[in-house]
């Protein structure tokens, strides 16, 4: 069967599918499983990318096989804090996933620079993302650095550190 890969803007219709692709994103690297997630989940990712496209700090760019969404890159201006302090917006790329049969072509290259080019027009301070294994060596060739951002697990989720006496 023939490909026929279209890279584009996704619409807010297809917010629907693009959450699937957010769940297996999280799944593949083993950091959640859909059973970790708030009931009703999906609705509120909807209505947030939702809000937040119709206000313009938000894009989601697709690859479709016909009329199958096999990747997905997003990007947004971040909101709360420390913008709503400083002032100073960053850029957040996020959500970029490509279905492993179609892995090793330069797709989420390509939405993550399109992805890059939404939020530069926008001129946040920096454009910061979560990279994993898969996507380090592709945000790598791409500019992107690692910085000093470190994470705990909060209780609950992990042994507390021992004290030692």
């Amino acid at each position: 069967m023939q490909e026929t890969l279209t890279l584009r803007e996704a619409q807010l219709a297809e917010l629907s599918a693009i959450a699937e692709h957010w769940l297996a994103m999280f799944e593949e690297v083993g950091k959640h499983r859909e059973a970790e997630f708030a009931y009703g989940w999906r609705e509120r990712f909807v209505q947030y990318f939702s809000e937040q496209i119709g206000l313009g700090d938000a894009r989601y760019f697709i690859a479709v096989d016909g009329e199958r969404i096999v990747a997905t890159a997003g990007a947004m201006l971040t909101d709360g804090y420390p913008a709503a302090i400083h002032g100073l917006r960053n850029g957040y790329i996020f959500g970029v996933r490509v279905d492993p049969h179609y892995r090793g072509r330069g797709i989420a290259t390509h939405l993550t620079a399109r992805a890059v080019a939404f939020l530069r027009e926008r001129k946040p301070w920096a454009i910061r993302l979560h990279a994993s294994p898969f996507g380090r060596p592709i945000y790598e060739k791409m500019g992107f650095m690692p910085t000093n951002e470190m994470q705990l697990k909060a209780a609950g989720n992990s042994p507390a550190p021992s004290e030692s006496r």
